[in-house]
């Protein structure tokens, strides 16, 4: 009788098929809704997706759905997620799929992958667990159980280390649930192999970890140096009119860009208070005289650490800014909206201006 070890792919699916999570997205097999659900995940907590993908399936329960949604119409459906660049190539690839494969999102890897916003990691998600492709998804989570497991000690974003991990975790994959083996792989950085004190002793392949058996958990994966964080100091202007407040709507290019936010330089623009009036005037021909501070928010967007003064605003000419109603289906930006829940309440949805 063999001692053999169980291979890693075999523990690995053991230990997930009696400790996976209930999510929604694994409830189906609709190559949209997974799609939709890998799209949303990505560099957002998976508690923070799971009620909007909710919303979003009900309200675009198919790519037709999503394809012919309205710029307005797609920042709200993803308001909270952030990085809506994500939304726009979903919907872009949506409608590729309308265009191209009769509103059917096509099961053949190669036609998958010549969809707008479906990069290597997508592909590998979406055609393994709803086509059953045998093919790799490697996320975060992956490169981190990865480099431990196998004790990669270059940085794990460098070339070399991206090719070893490929190539070991191409080693490990379940050929018969390749789409299970790939989320297995992530349940497990997202529970056990955790960034910070990594629970070795609940690991199904902690016995032939490199990582653990020399007590390198803390050290891989290497990593390379973080990006200096930037302190900014910006300033913007709070204007209302019943049920309506002044703002503008971002240009494509810059952060934020389709959604509405509150006059002033910018968010990521150094403001003094005493600059904030003729940033107005320059970027809008507005004449607007400054008052108060009524509130104060963090914010940080990349490497950016945003605190926020808004200020009392009386409009003496608006120039090229516009009125925009408070309330859905206007798609104010995150930053504007912080600002309104301190001024306005803690729902934010101007009830104190209407009262």
């Amino acid at each position: 009788m063999s001692t053999a070890p169980a291979s890693f792919g075999h523990r690995l699916l053991r230990w997930f098929d009696a400790n996976r999570r209930d999510l929604p997205w694994r409830r189906t097999r609709d190559p949209w809704a997974i799609w939709v659900s890998e799209v949303m995940l990505q560099q957002t907590r998976v508690e923070a997706v799971r009620d909007s993908y909710e919303r979003f399936v009900r309200r675009f329960a198919a790519p037709a759905d999503f394809a012919a949604a309205s710029d307005d119409e797609l920042l709200a459906a993803w308001r909270g997620l952030g990085y809506y660049r994500r939304a726009r190539l979903l919907r872009d690839g949506a409608r590729r799929v309308v265009a191209e494969h009769s509103g059917r999102v096509p099961s053949d890897p190669a036609a998958l992958a010549e969809l707008p916003g479906i990069g290597p990691y997508t592909l590998g998600a979406l055609a393994s667990i709803a086509f059953g492709h045998a093919v790799v998804a490697l996320d975060g989570n992956v490169e981190r159980v990865t480099a431990r497991h196998r004790g990669i000690r270059t940085a794990v974003r460098s070339s070399p280390a991206r090719e070893r991990v490929r190539a070991s975790v191409a080693g490990w994959l379940d050929r018969d649930r390749p789409g299970d083996f790939n989320q297995a792989l992530m349940e497990l950085g997202a529970m056990v192999c955790t960034p910070a004190s990594p629970g070795c002793d609940r690991c199904p392949v902690a016995g032939d970890c490199v990582a653990h058996a020399a007590g390198l958990t803390g050290e891989l994966p290497v990593k390379a140096p973080r990006r200096a964080a930037v302190d900014v100091q910006a300033r913007v202007a709070f204007a209302a009119r019943g049920a309506e407040v002044l703002g503008v709507r971002v240009p494509a290019g810059e952060p934020n860009a389709g959604q509405i936010e509150l006059p002033g330089a910018g968010v990521l623009v150094d403001t003094g208070e005493p600059e904030l009036a003729a940033a107005l005037r320059r970027r809008f021909a507005a004449r607007v005289e400054i008052g108060a501070e009524l509130a104060r928010v963090r914010h940080a967007i990349t490497h950016h650490r945003i605190v926020l003064h808004a200020h009392a605003a009386t409009v003496r000419e608006r120039g090229r800014l516009q009125w925009f109603p408070l309330d859905e289906p206007t798609p104010w930006s995150t930053p504007a909206r912080k600002v309104f829940r301190q001024i306005l309440g803690a729902d934010g949805t101007g009830g104190a201006m209407r009262a």
